[in-house]
């Protein structure tokens, strides 16, 4: 990973308001008023850490964007339904709270999402190489 992607990902961290919370930091994406029942807000980080906000009924939900399966970011695409959300590429099927797909072991990574005081605040998320990339 060169430097300016790891400047990158920390300027977009930086443009974010933050606050600590029961020993974790968050970030204010949003207004609670942007993300709407059963549509997906892509919150863009770099091209490795994008983030799917979604409200299901009362629930909020904090999901990677990045499919695993084709590595494409299009979570927050996705059907919602029942506390799932389906990849609108391949049809494959995750639970919101795992992350984990239906019949596999593929996984989106969570994070954990909360509304408050009219926002939208999400766990301060850190920057890893995908999976992918580690052999190379």
């Amino acid at each position: 990973m060169s430097d300016s992607e790891a400047s990158s990902f920390e300027k977009a961290i930086a443009s974010f308001e933050c606050m600590s919370f029961e020993g974790r930091e968050y970030l204010r994406i949003c207004s609670s008023n942007e993300v709407f029942q059963k549509k997906g807000k892509n919150v863009f980080f770099d091209e490795d850490v994008q983030i799917a906000i979604i409200r299901d009924g009362n629930e909020l939900y904090a999901v990677s964007n990045i499919c695993p399966h084709q590595y494409a970011a299009v979570i927050c695409d996705g059907l919602i339904e029942e506390g799932t959300v389906t990849c609108p590429l391949h049809g494959w099927i995750y639970s919101l709270d795992s992350g984990k797909a239906l019949g596999s072991n593929a996984r989106l990574k969570t994070y954990h999402v909360f509304e408050w005081n009219d926002g939208i605040w999400l766990e301060k998320p850190v920057q890893l190489t995908p999976l992918w990339l580690r052999n190379f």
